[in-house]
C-alpha cells in the first residue's frame, strides 16, 4: 500500500463495492490492438480475486467500440446511446481506449452528456493532451523546456507545402523527429537524418490527413513519469528510464514486444537522482498547466552525452525536454504506468481500483 492511495478507506471501499465497472477498450484508431489488450488485462485483473484487495469486488462489464464506431455489448452492436442506456446509470466507465476518439476527448465528451462517469481527464485535456503542439505550447509557457521545432497543420501544408518544407527543413540539428501530431504509440514518428527523408516523412503523414511536428533530435536517455491526481498536487511516480535494444527511439516495436523489446527501468539504474525528482517537479508543472486530473504520463528526455567508456554522462543542471502526455496511458502487461505504480507498493489491480476510485 502507498499513502497516496484512496481506494482503500472504509467510504471509497463501500463505494466501490457497489459500484459497476464499465471496461471500454477497441476503437478505431491506429492503437485499437494495444487498446484491446489493456482493456483485457483490466477486466483479468479486476475479476481475479486472489490478491490483497480481494475484498473489493465490484460487477465488472467488458464493452468493446469496433473499428465501425459500434459499442459491442453483450455480443450486441449497438449505438453508443443505446449501448449506454442498457448499462446502470451508476456505472464508472474505465477508458481503456488509445488514441482516435477514446483519447482525444470525444467519448469523454459524449459520457460527459450523458451524465455518465468515466475514468481520467475530461474533454479538454484529452483534446489538448492529444495534439503534440498544442500541449507543448502550453507546457512551454508554463516552463516545461520543449525541443526546437517547427508545425503545420494538414491543410497548411497542403497549401503551402515549400514553405512548410522550408521551415521544417530549418528546424535546428542534423537528426530531427517527424511526428504526427495526433498519433500515439509512435505509430507515425519518423526519426530524419536528411531533408529528404524530412520530406518523405511529412508528405507521408499529410497524406494520412494528419498535422506534422518537427522536432530537433536531443540526444539523452529517455524517461517517463506517471501522475496521480489533480494538476501539481498530484502525486508523481518513481520515474522509468527506457533503453532501446535494437532501435535509436522508443518506436511502438520496442514498446510493446514481447521479446528484444527495450529495457525499463524504475527505480531508474542510470539516471542521478536529483534529476529524477526534476523531472516530478516539471511532469507535476505540466499536468497542472494542462488542467489534468484522474491520472496521466508525462515523457521526457533528459541530455546526456556518452564517454569513451560508453558510459552515460549527466550535467548537474540538466534541463528534461517533454516529448508528449498521454492522459490514457497503456495498461497492458508491459506499460509503464502499472510498471512505475509497482515500484512504488501497488500492483496491478489496486492501480486499477485507484484509477476507479478517482473517478467516483
Amino acid at each position: 500500500m502507498s499513502d497516496w492511495e484512496t481506494w482503500n478507506s472504509p467510504a471509497i471501499k463501500a463505494e466501490l463495492q457497489t459500484t459497476p465497472i464499465v471496461v471500454v477498450m477497441g476503437g478505431d484508431s491506429f492503437e485499437r490492438e494495444v487498446s484491446m489488450t489493456s482493456g483485457r488485462s483490466i477486466v483479468a485483473a479486476l475479476r481475479d480475486l486472489s490478491g490483497p484487495s480481494a475484498d473489493v469486488t465490484p460487477p465488472v462489464t467488458e464493452l468493446e467500440i469496433s473499428a465501425s464506431g459500434q459499442w459491442c455489448l453483450d455480443g450486441l452492436a449497438l449505438s453508443p446511446q443505446r449501448a449506454v442506456e442498457a448499462l446502470p446509470a451508476n456505472a464508472v466507465y474505465i477508458l481503456a481506449l488509445h488514441g482516435g476518439a477514446g483519447e482525444d476527448g470525444r467519448v469523454q465528451a459524449f459520457l460527459q452528456l450523458a451524465g455518465r462517469r468515466h475514468t481520467g481527464p475530461g474533454t479538454a485535456t484529452s483534446s489538448l493532451c492529444m495534439h503534440k503542439h498544442h500541449s507543448r505550447l502550453v507546457a512551454s509557457d508554463a516552463g516545461v523546456a520543449v525541443a526546437p521545432g517547427a508545425f503545420a497543420t494538414n491543410g497548411a501544408f497542403k497549401l503551402r507545402r515549400e514553405d512548410s518544407l522550408a521551415r521544417f527543413h530549418a528546424v535546428p540539428g542534423k537528426v530531427k523527429f517527424v511526428k504526427h501530431a495526433t498519433a500515439g504509440s509512435s505509430f507515425g514518428v519518423f526519426r530524419c537524418t536528411s531533408d529528404e527523408e524530412v520530406t518523405k516523412a511529412a508528405d507521408t503523414i499529410a497524406e494520412d490527413g494528419g498535422d506534422i511536428l518537427v522536432e530537433t533530435e536531443i540526444s539523452g536517455l529517455e524517461t517517463t513519469c506517471g501522475v496521480i491526481g489533480t494538476g501539481n498536487s498530484a502525486h508523481a511516480l518513481p520515474v522509468v528510464e527506457i533503453l532501446p535494444a535494437t532501435s535509436t527511439f522508443f518506436d511502438h516495436q520496442q514498446k510493446y514486444a514481447a521479446q528484444g523489446g527495450a529495457v525499463e527501468n524504475c527505480p531508474p539504474v542510470y539516471l542521478p537522482s536529483n534529476l529524477a525528482e526534476r523531472i516530478k517537479i516539471r511532469a507535476r508543472r505540466a499536468w497542472e498547466s494542462f488542467n489534468g486530473h484522474g491520472y496521466g504520463r508525462i515523457d521526457f528526455i533528459v541530455p546526456c552525452k556518452t564517454s569513451r567508456e560508453g558510459e552515460r554522462v549527466f550535467e548537474d543542471d540538466a534541463e528534461p525536454i517533454m516529448l508528449e502526455a498521454n492522459t490514457l496511458p497503456g495498461f497492458t502487461p508491459r506499460s509503464l504506468l502499472p510498471l512505475a505504480a509497482k515500484a512504488d507498493g501497488v500492483n496491478y489491480r489496486e492501480l486499477c481500483l485507484e484509477i476507479v476510485a478517482r473517478a467516483l
